[in-house]
């Protein structure tokens, strides 16, 4: 049986976003394939019940773990979720690739995040393994959806946005561009920037609403996205396995535009620049007269088995 310990920075579920999401969906995915997989923590084994270590992102603070654990004889896979926005400094690309040296493999879920990461670090002597993103069974599930969201809301149509807030992500931009339209929008997220969350929210007109954090694949959440008029997530790097789970749904996309959104979704979104509002705009209004459904190649991709070439890769080095 393989052996797993999932790990992450330290700092990382401060603010649970897209990427602590994907480590608790990795531990599900390894578990029901016939894996042992635990996260680091109070409830995980001690070390040496474990053949190999996942570690989650290139953040800060990464090198304590990692500098722990390397020289213990377990095999070290890194899942970087690494997508520059800005130049990275000398400096930091030295500090990322003194951490990338500690790892045997390296995990990406797609062609462009692939290529992205190897403009700036060297995947020389690393063994690549590339799976599809992990999309929730949850998400499959399209009959019997309860319309828990509206009526605890009190909406009828809606364009709807779950994740994180911060500038990153770009939530502001969606906040201008709903401005005068018949259409509410709803954010729903944890706040990582106090800052920026109160400047959407001062930017914001009556018909947008900002709710708490839905429950991951919980009855409101499902309801939340198979009742909404659309799907909207305008982040400046690329949208991720959320617009992923709503394609699933069926739902209409505006997203915008990058390489990983061109490589899984354009048959089955509409693209924008991200910081051009009145293209927002008009997409918004578009798409939800217009808008496209799902492709073939989206369902087929909620339905793939994501896990299988990292668990043949921990079945070799086993």
């Amino acid at each position: 049986m393989k052996r797993i310990l999932l790990t992450t920075s330290p700092n990382a579920f401060l603010y649970r976003g897209g990427g602590e999401q994907e480590v608790l969906l990795l531990n599900e995915f390894l578990n029901a394939s016939g894996a042992m997989s635990d996260i680091y923590g109070p409830t995980s084994r001690a070390l040496n019940a474990y053949d190999s270590v996942i570690h989650f992102s290139m953040q800060e603070g990464s090198e304590l773990i990692i500098d722990a654990l390397a020289g213990t004889g377990r095999r070290l896979i890194l899942w970087p979720n690494l997508w520059f926005i800005n130049e990275p400094s000398p400096q930091h690309l030295e500090r990322l690739s003194r951490l990338l040296a500690r790892f045997d493999a390296v995990v990406f879920k797609s062609l462009s995040e692939e290529e992205h990461f190897g403009r700036y670090l060297s995947l020389a002597g690393k063994e690549v393994i590339r799976i599809a993103p992990l999309i929730s069974p949850k998400f499959r599930r399209r009959a019997s959806i309860s319309r828990v969201f509206q009526e605890s809301y009190g909406l009828d149509r809606y364009a709807i946005w779950p994740g994180i807030i911060e500038p990153q992500k770009n939530q502001l931009a969606a906040v201008r561009a709903f401005q005068g339209l018949d259409l509410a929008l709803v954010i729903s997220g944890a706040v990582r920037d106090e800052a920026y969350a109160a400047e959407c929210r001062r930017a914001a007109g009556p018909n947008v609403t900002f709710i708490p954090v839905m429950p991951f694949g919980s009855e409101l959440h499902l309801s939340a996205l198979t009742y909404s008029s659309l799907f909207i997530e305008l982040p400046r790097d690329f949208p991720g396995t959320s617009a992923l789970e709503a394609a699933t749904m069926g739902c209409r996309l505006v997203l915008s535009r990058s390489d990983w959104t061109e490589e899984f979704l354009a048959g089955a979104s509409t693209q924008v620049d991200a910081d051009d509002v009145g293209q927002v705009r008009a997409a918004v209004s578009d798409a939800v007269r217009n808008g496209a459904p799902p492709t073939a190649a989206v369902t087929a991709l909620s339905m793939s088995d994501s896990v299988a070439p990292l668990l043949r890769y921990l079945e070799r080095v086993e």
